[in-house]
């Protein structure tokens, strides 16, 4: 047998880099930087092909270094960022990079300067999508104007405003001028004529001027999202305006809209008929008469996603005008008069087509969701919270003669009391799970969720926030083989060092753990899963009081156990300057 020949060193001895290039194309950003550690070539070629930046470390220095080496970077997402907004995007504004999507997650004063200077730059120009989610953040129209100005291209824009104001605005408009109000979005509209999807949330003051303005300027428009709390101006006649005027429009969802415009001609109900490329309605904190939803059953739209959202006013009967009608895709309905017979004739409607469904805080039981396996065969997604369910398997279901739902793979039951019992029978129906989430379920034990974890083979996330035992799996379970999880989150929990052990024993491929919030924990439980669980990327820790983060940091660098973590979260003032270089040193950030 003739020898193997060593592969060369250098990729672009293999094949030309523009072959490398159009492969790494393909790969997401963990590919990119595997393969950067291979060797030189692929270390310039993955820095080409990087289009995408999540920043996440708090120095803004570190953004620079990687604006820097990424030079075709499009894509910036700050929401993760807690530094300063305003340097870094300073900082973003003095590159050569042409952005596209900007997202930012931002609270206090608005970023009006640095967003100036970074409309300023002519390369900025093209941005096309712009997120800015906020906190307790003063946007006003002078805000939404420079907005305008700077980024006249933008074909996406996403503002929502999570403040809380005082009583005291309640009553009158002495807020307002806080907030943005339809001059600003009269000015939004007038100047962003390439606008397709707009999302308004949150505390704004505007009325149906501004969605005129919006109808009337913004021709291109497929996607508008109105939610505006409290003080919202907006009335099914502006709605019925934008119906009628954008009849390319494919999504909308509204939410608080004055639905009593009984001197208006011009109405969501008899408006409806004209959106015929809709395929997207929500309808959030509103009355919703079964007349309407008879109108949205003889529209003939292309409709595939239908929620409702605490409204009030409907039936069943007239959900079921809706669900014969229209092979729906996407279902929601949170906070609705909605009982298991009900969902029994929801259900004998031609759901097949269903992948997605969310049914919280209605009067519903057991019933539904087992009947879920038999009626919705093609689910993927299945959301249940706070609904009824006893912890109790009806002796219909003792046997289980219900068929397995092979294709649900996400599965989320807060609030609900789970049983040990029920856990056993969920694992068994939905055996194909990949996220399971069973957060404020307090009957559940380690019973349960090791039978759950013993019939998913292909779970890889688990969320149990406020889970009140110490384990989720027991040390001395022999019958329980090593299990597939990579992410497990735990916050507000009572596991203790026993119980991570457990883990780090059964789950040795997890890439993310969460134990916030988690008084148990010490700091040998959490040295464990560090020395035990080679593959960890991601340890979240943060107000954990018996985790002695810099004993913790110390052994951590004197042992060399940091082979795999990326990000190690540990709350704000539980590490020095010097740690977090030592740390960076070795690709790895404390946050």
């Amino acid at each position: 047998m003739s020898e193997l020949k060593p592969i060369p060193v250098e990729a672009g001895e293999i094949l030309p880099l523009d072959c490398w290039q159009s492969i790494f194309n393909h790969l997401d950003d963990h590919g990119l930087e595997a393969v950067s550690l291979v060797c030189k070539d692929f270390l310039a070629i993955s820095n080409i092909c990087k289009h995408s930046l999540q920043v996440i470390h708090p120095r803004v220095g570190m953004l620079s270094k990687q604006l820097k080496r990424f030079k075709q970077i499009n894509k910036i997402n700050l929401k993760q960022f807690i530094g300063d907004s305003d340097k870094a995007i300073v900082e973003i504004s003095r590159t050569e990079i042409c952005l596209q999507v900007l997202d930012i997650w931002h609270e206090g004063e608005f970023m009006t300067e640095s967003l100036k200077e970074l409309g300023s730059n002519p390369k900025m120009k093209n941005l096309k999508v712009f997120n800015c989610l906020m906190r307790n953040s003063n946007l006003q129209d002078n805000d939404l104007v420079v907005i305008a100005n700077s980024f006249p291209n933008l074909e996406e824009l996403d503002l929502r405003n999570f403040n809380f104001l005082p009583n005291y605005c309640l009553a009158n408009d002495s807020c307002s001028p806080w907030f943005p109000t339809d001059f600003g979005v009269e000015i939004l509209a007038s100047k962003l004529r390439l606008l397709k999807k707009i999302c308004i949330y949150g505390e704004h003051y505007i009325s149906d001027r501004s969605v005129v303005a919006l109808a009337s300027n913004c021709v291109f428009l497929q996607d508008v999202t109105i939610k505006c709390y409290r003080n919202n101006g907006v009335t099914e006649n502006g709605i019925g305006f934008l119906l009628r005027i954008r009849p390319n429009l494919e999504a909308l969802s509204i939410g608080c809209i004055k639905m009593d415009c009984s001197q208006s001609t011009i109405t969501i109900e008899n408006s409806i008929s004209h959106a015929k490329a809709l395929t997207s309605l929500e309808f959030s904190r509103m009355d919703v008469s079964d007349m309407l939803l008879v109108a949205v059953a003889k529209a003939k739209l292309r409709l595939t996603k239908f929620v409702l959202h605490f409204c009030k006013k409907f039936t069943a009967m007239g959900l079921l005008m809706v669900l014969s009608n229209y092979q729906l895709t996407e279902l929601g309905i949170v906070d609705a008069d909605i009982s298991d017979v009900d969902m029994e004739l929801l259900l004998s409607t031609d759901v097949r087509k269903l992948t997605h469904l969310e049914i919280s805080n209605c009067q519903v039981t057991n019933s539904t969701l087992f009947l879920l396996s038999t009626r919705c065969p093609s689910l993927v997604e299945i959301r249940m919270e706070l609904i009824a369910i006893d912890g109790q398997i009806d002796d219909g279901y003792n046997n289980f003669p219900s068929p397995k739902n092979h294709r649900a793979q996400n599965l989320c039951l807060t609030y609900c009391k789970i049983s040990d019992e029920l856990a056993k029978q969920l694992g068994l129906v939905f055996p194909n799970l990949i996220v399971l989430d069973l957060s404020y379920c307090y009957q559940i034990t380690s019973i349960g969720i090791e039978a759950i974890l013993k019939s998913c083979k292909f779970l890889g996330e688990l969320v149990l926030v406020e889970y009140l035992k110490e384990k989720i799996i027991e040390a001395d379970n022999s019958e329980l083989p090593e299990v597939n999880l990579e992410d497990l989150k735990l916050i507000c929990s009572r596991i203790d060092d026993e119980g991570l052990a457990a883990i780090a024993k059964r789950c040795p491929r997890l890439v993310s753990l969460e134990v916030s919030d988690c008084n148990n924990v010490t700091t040998e439980g959490i040295k464990q899963i560090v020395q035990n669980i080679t593959t960890l990327k991601i340890l979240r820790m943060r107000g954990s009081d018996h985790v002695k983060s810099c004993d913790l940091l110390e052994w951590m660098l004197s042992t060399g156990n940091l082979a795999s973590l990326k990000e190690i979260y540990l709350g704000q003032n539980d590490f020095t300057e010097e740690q977090i270089d030592q740390f960076l040193h070795r690709g790895c950030l404390l946050l």
